[in-house]
Formats: structure tokens, C-alpha cells, sequence
């Protein structure tokens, strides 16, 4: 029988939750059985069918949180730049907080990036919605940069995006990096973009 007391505790969803993405970030889709998630959450496989209905829903909810986490903190760092900072700033505001996501919520995000090409048409359908949100917030920032100027009026700007998405994500496979030398992939990143010498163009 399923262990009643696990199931009634009320952070017993999320635990769930954060066993499951650490399984999906380290070992991939197919290998993540929902009784490995149960050992690693410390509970009953059964009780797991009163949070969730399958393997599959709770992969849902994870890839949707890894985005929304990083996408989340891009908007409040674009947002709280765009008052009184140049287009160049809010770009490396924006990169920072990419980065600082990622690092911060490893386990979702891992499983977001790791997973999505693993997983059946029918759950990434479900994450379509949200990755769309993301890359909105991403390709209006790019929109503001090349709007002052600091961006050529024909620069592809989906495929710019495509770029800075591709190195930040790149990070997480980079373990044991410093946080000097993730600040200074910032930095290189935000330069190559849009500074004196930029080379992305």
C-alpha cells in the first residue's frame, strides 16, 4: 500500500518533482522509471499515483518548469534594466540572468535541455506554449538592441537568439566552472553581440 503519510505531506508533490528532475538531468527519459523516482524521493511507488497520474505528466511539468525558471528570470532582469540602462546592458543583463538560472535550477533546467529530444510528439506539444513565451521574451530583447541601433536593421535575430541560447545552455555540460569564469562568458558573449568589436552581426 502506499505510504500514507508520505502522501500527506504537503511538500511531498515537489519532492517528487526534484527527484524526478535530477533523474531526468542525469540519466535521460527511458531510463527514469517512476519507481526510481519513488526510491529517490523516499517514498512508495504507489503513492506517487496521488500526485501524479504517470511518468509522463510529471516529465511535462518538469521540462515546463526548466524553461519558466529561466524564462522568469530573463523578464524581471530586462525589466528592472529597461528604465535607465543602454540596449548593451539590458542584453547583458538579460544573458546574466539566463546564466545565473540555469546554474540556480540545474536539475530542471538540465532536464529541459537533455530531455526534450527524447521525449514523445505528445509531451513536447505540452511545452510548446511555454517555450514559445521564452523565446518571445529573448527575440524582444534582441528586438530593443537592434532597435537603437546596436544591431544592423537586417541581423536575423531568430537565429542570433538560436546563438546566445545554444552557448548559455552549453554551460550547464561545463561542471565545475567558477563563477569568474562563468562571468566571464558573460561578458564575451555580451561583447560579441553588441560591443565595440562585435562579431555576431
Amino acid at each position: 500500500m502506499p505510504d500514507a503519510s508520505a502522501i500527506q505531506q504537503p511538500d511531498m508533490r515537489r519532492r517528487i518533482l526534484d527527484a524526478a528532475a535530477f533523474l531526468l538531468a542525469e540519466n535521460g527519459y527511458k531510463a527514469t522509471t517512476l519507481r526510481g523516482i519513488a526510491d529517490a524521493a523516499g517514498l512508495k511507488a504507489g503513492s506517487i499515483y496521488y500526485h501524479f497520474p504517470s511518468k509522463d505528466h510529471i516529465t511535462v511539468e518538469i521540462l515546463n518548469e526548466g524553461v519558466a525558471q529561466v524564462s522568469s528570470a530573463v523578464k524581471e532582469a530586462v525589466t528592472d534594466a529597461s528604465a535607465e540602462k543602454s540596449s548593451a546592458e539590458i542584453l547583458h543583463a538579460a544573458i546574466e540572468a539566463h546564466l545565473t538560472a540555469l546554474t540556480e535550477h540545474s536539475s530542471y533546467t538540465r532536464a529541459s535541455i537533455r530531455c526534450f529530444s527524447m521525449v514523445s510528439e505528445g509531451i513536447r506539444k505540452e511545452t510548446v506554449e511555454v517555450r514559445r513565451a521564452f523565446d518571445a521574451i529573448w527575440l524582444d530583447v534582441l528586438r530593443v538592441v537592434q532597435a537603437t541601433g546596436a544591431l544592423p536593421a537586417d541581423a536575423d535575430l531568430k537565429s542570433l537568439h538560436l546563438i546566445i541560447l545554444g552557448t548559455l545552455n552549453w554551460t550547464l555540460e561545463c561542471h565545475g566552472a567558477t563563477e569568474k569564469e562563468k562571468r566571464a562568458l558573460v561578458e564575451t558573449l555580451s561583447s560579441l553581440v553588441v560591443g565595440p568589436n562585435a562579431a555576431i552581426l
